[in-house]
C-alpha cells in the first residue's frame, strides 16, 4: 500500500457503536377472552382506531347470563325468608313483653316463651348466612359475564385481529393486537460485551429503513436486566425514545442505531488504518528519521469517523505512516 505521513495529535473523540433495531410502539397489547367460547361479536377491523374501554369483541355469554339471573332469584327468595323469619320473631317477643305484663301469666310461660325466641333468632341467623350465601353466589356469577368481552386498555389502533364471527377461542389466547396511535420507541438488541458499554441516558444517532439519508437524534431509557434470547445468543433490550417529533413513523420498521456511549477530550486520536495486530498485540508503523519502525501501542475506545484512542506507547507530535486505500 501507498503509505502517508501523520501527526500524532490529542483531540476529542466518541466511542459509538451499531445497534440493530425497530421502530414499536409504545404501548402495544396481545389481547384475548378471560372466558373460552364462541366469538359472536367483532366491533372494529385492522386500521380501526378506539379509545379506552371500547369493547372490541363478545363471545357468547347467553349461559353465564342464565346463571347470573338464577342466583339473583334465589338471592331474591332468601332475602324474603330472612324478612319472613324477622317478623316471627318481632311477634314472638312482642308476645313475652305481653306475658310480662299480664298479672296472672306465670313464669313457667314466661320460660317457654323465651325459649321460642331463642330458637327465632337461630332461625333468622340461618336464614341470613343462606341470604349472604346466595348473594355471594349472584356476585360471582355475574362478574364473569364481563370476562366474555374484550375491552380496549387504552386509546390506539388494532393492528392485528385473527379471528372471524362463529369462531370457538380458547381463554387467553390473544386474538386482538392494538397498539398506541402517535407513539413510537425504538427496540434494539446488545450483546453481552456491547451492553457494559451502555447507560441510561446515553445519547444516539437512528436511521430508519423508510426514511433513508435521515438521521434523528434519541436517548436510552431503558435497559433490560434480564437477556434475551436472538438467534440462540444472549442480548439485552435497549429501549430508546425520540428525542424530537419524527413523522410518518410505522411500527416494525428496521431501524439502525449508533450509541454513544463515551465522549472523551485531550486524548491522543489516530486512525484506526494507522493500527494493525500481530499475535494479537497492536501496533503501528511510526516515523523515526523518515524510517518506518514498528511500535507497540495500547489503544483505549473506537470512536467515530474511523478513529481510535492511543492510551499508550505514542506521545503527542509523533509521526505515522498510514495505509492509504
Amino acid at each position: 500500500p501507498v503509505y502517508s505521513e501523520i501527526e500524532v495529535k490529542k483531540g476529542e473523540i466518541q466511542e459509538i457503536f451499531s445497534l440493530d433495531g425497530k421502530v414499536q410502539p409504545q404501548d402495544s397489547a396481545d389481547l384475548g377472552f378471560e372466558i373460552g367460547g364462541k366469538i359472536v361479536k367483532l366491533n372494529f377491523e385492522v386500521g380501526d382506531s378506539v379509545k379506552a374501554g371500547t369493547i372490541l369483541a363478545n363471545v357468547n355469554a347467553a349461559d353465564l347470563q342464565a346463571e347470573y339471573r338464577a342466583a339473583q332469584a334465589l338471592a331474591k327468595s332468601a332475602r324474603a325468608n330472612v324478612e319472613q323469619y324477622d317478623e316471627l320473631l318481632k311477634k314472638e317477643k312482642a308476645k313475652l313483653d305481653s306475658l310480662k305484663k299480664t298479672s296472672t301469666a306465670n313464669s313457667a310461660d314466661k320460660r317457654a316463651q323465651k325459649r321460642q325466641i331463642e330458637a327465632s333468632e337461630a332461625e333468622v341467623a340461618v336464614q341470613e348466612a343462606q341470604l349472604e350465601a346466595a348473594f355471594e353466589n349472584a356476585k360471582a356469577a355475574g362478574a364473569q359475564i364481563p370476562k366474555t368481552a374484550v375491552a380496549a386498555p387504552f386509546d390506539g389502533i388494532i393492528s392485528k385481529q385473527d379471528v372471524k364471527t362463529g369462531e370457538v377461542v380458547q381463554a387467553d389466547a390473544p386474538i386482538i393486537t392494538l397498539i398506541s396511535p402517535d407513539s413510537f420507541k425504538i427496540e434494539a438488541f446488545a450483546s453481552e460485551i456491547d451492553v457494559n458499554k451502555i447507560r441510561i441516558g446515553d445519547s444516539a444517532q437512528i436511521t430508519l429503513d423508510d426514511q433513508p439519508g435521515k438521521n434523528f437524534a434519541a436517548k436510552i431509557v431503558a435497559i433490560d436486566p434480564a437477556e434475551s434470547t436472538v438467534n440462540n445468543v444472549s442480548n439485552y433490550k435497549i429501549t430508546l425514545n425520540f428525542s424530537e417529533n419524527v413523522e410518518n413513523l410505522r411500527s416494525g420498521v428496521g431501524a439502525n442505531v449508533s450509541v454513544v456511549s463515551k465522549n472523551k477530550g485531550g486524548v491522543l486520536v489516530v486512525p484506526k488504518d494507522a493500527i494493525f495486530e500481530e499475535s494479537g498485540k497492536k501496533y503501528v508503523y511510526a516515523s523515526k528519521n523518515g524510517l518506518r519502525v514498528k511500535a507497540k501501542v495500547q489503544t483505549g475506545i473506537n470512536g467515530s469517523n474511523n478513529t481510535i484512542e492511543i492510551v499508550s506507547g505514542l506521545v503527542e507530535g509523533d509521526k505515522l505512516f498510514v495505509p492509504g486505500k
